[in-house]
C-alpha cells in the first residue's frame, strides 16, 4: 500500500494523483509532488513534516515547502527532503589545514545546518586549508568532493537516505554494484531515446580581467576545425586573476562536448529498490542502440501502486565527476596583505646644498 503522511495523518483517501519523487543529480535535495482534494478541514500544510510509504518501507522524509490551489479546485503541495537546508544556510566555513577531509567537512555542514548524520564515509584524502565566504553548503559539499578526486582520492557522492533504519545523511563511494537491475523491451521497458546535439557546443572560451587587462584564450583545435568559431566569454574579477588559465582549461573541457541524452521509461514492479540520481542500471534496447550500463542522471518515479511504479529517467554512460565550485577556496580572504614599502624620502638638505 502506498501511503502519504503529513504530520502523522494518513492523505491516501484524499489523494488524486499518484505522488511523484524526484531526484536530479545537479539539484540540492529530492522532491515530492502530491495532488489531493480540497477540503476546508485541511489545514495549511507549509511547513508540516510529509512522509511516502510503500508497505512499511519509508521512500521520502521532508517538509511541504509549496501549496497551489488551481481552478479545478485540485490543491498541490510540493515537498524537499532535508538537504534542501544546504541550500538555504549560506555563511562563512573556515577549514584549517592539515585537518581537512571531505568527511569532516561534511560533519561541520550538517552540525551547521541542522541536518542529521547518518553514515559518513572516511575520505581519508587531506586536503588543503579551505576558506568559503559567504557560500552555500550544497557548494561546499561537491567543491570538497571534487578536490578529494583531482587529489587521487576515489569517486564520493551524497544524499539523503529517508528510511527508518538509515535515516540521516549519507557520504559513499560511487563504485558499479556487482549486480545491477535492467530495463529490457517485453519486460519493463517501455520506451527509450538517443539524441545527439552541438547547438550548445563550444569550441574556444576567452577570459578577460579588466583591471589588469589580462585576457586567456583557450581553444579545442579538433572541434573548431569542425564546427567553426563558437566562443564563451566570460569577465572574471581580480580574485580570479591568478587562476585564468586553470579556469579557461576547465571551462574548455566542460563545454567543448556533443552533448548526448538519452532517456528511459519504464516501471518498477514492486520487486525493485528505489532509484537514486548516481544509481547504476542495465538497458536493453537494440533500436536506439542502447545497451549495457547506464548511470542515472535524472529521474521521476510515480507511486501508482506497491506493485506499479512509473519510472522516467536520463541516463549517461560515464559517472558524472563533480567539478571544483569554488576556484579561490585556498586563499584566505582575512589574511593581511603585505603593506606596501613607503618611497624613500629624498634628503631636502643635501639636495638644497648641491645646489648652492
Amino acid at each position: 500500500m502506498i501511503d502519504v503522511r503529513v504530520a502523522g495523518y494518513s492523505l491516501r483517501e484524499i489523494l488524486t494523483a499518484p505522488p511523484k519523487i524526484s531526484d536530479q543529480l545537479d539539484g540540492v535535495c529530492r522532491t515530492l509532488s502530491l495532488q489531493v482534494q480540497n477540503s476546508k478541514h485541511i489545514d495549511n500544510l507549509l511547513g508540516k513534516d510529509v512522509e511516502l510509504y510503500k508497505g512499511a518501507e519509508r521512500l521520502f522524509f521532508g517538509k511541504i515547502r509549496r501549496r497551489g490551489l488551481n481552478v479545478s479546485g485540485a490543491l498541490t503541495l510540493v515537498a524537499y527532503d532535508p538537504l534542501f537546508h544546504f541550500k538555504k544556510n549560506t555563511d562563512d566555513f573556515y577549514y584549517k589545514k592539515g585537518t581537512v577531509t571531505a568527511t569532516k567537512v561534511y560533519q561541520d555542514l550538517a552540525a551547521k545546518t541542522g541536518v542529521k548524520v547518518g553514515k559518513l564515509a572516511n575520505t581519508r584524502v587531506v586536503l588543503p586549508a579551505l576558506y568559503y565566504p559567504k557560500s552555500e553548503p550544497n557548494k561546499i559539499a561537491v567543491d570538497v568532493l571534487a578536490r578529494t578526486k583531482a587529489a587521487g582520492g576515489k569517486n564520493f557522492w551524497y544524499r539523503f537516505d529517508p528510511s527508518l533504519k538509515n535515516f540521516g545523511l549519507q557520504l559513499f563511494e560511487r563504485v558499479v554494484p556487482t549486480t545491477i537491475w535492467a530495463f529490457q523491451v517485453g519486460v519493463n521497458l517501455t520506451d527509450a531515446s538517443y539524441e545527439e546535439s552541438a547547438e550548445e557546443l563550444v569550441t574556444q572560451v576567452k577570459l578577460v580581467n579588466r583591471e589588469t587587462g589580462k585576457v586567456v584564450t583557450k581553444k579545442n583545435a579538433k572541434m573548431l576545425e569542425d564546427y567553426g568559431k563558437l566562443q564563451h566569454f566570460e569577465e572574471v574579477d581580480k580574485e580570479q586573476a591568478a587562476s585564468m588559465d586553470r579556469k579557461a582549461t576547465s571551462l574548455l573541457a566542460s563545454l567543448s562536448k556533443i552533448v548526448v541524452t538519452s532517456k528511459v521509461s519504464g516501471f518498477n514492479p514492486g520487486s525493485m529498490p528505489m532509484f537514486y540520481s548516481g544509481d547504476v542500471i542495465y538497458v536493453e534496447e537494440r533500436q536506439t542502440g542502447m545497451m549495457g550500463a547506464y548511470h542515472i542522471r535524472n529521474i521521476d518515479q510515480e507511486y501508482v501502486s506497491e506493485n506499479l511504479i512509473n519510472i522516467a529517467m536520463d541516463v549517461e554512460k560515464t559517472a558524472s565527476i563533480p567539478d571544483v565550485q569554488y576556484d579561490t577556496a585556498t586563499v584566505n580572504p582575512n589574511a593581511e596583505k603585505p603593506k606596501k614599502k613607503a618611497p624613500k624620502k629624498k634628503d631636502t638638505k643635501k639636495e638644497t646644498e648641491k645646489k648652492k
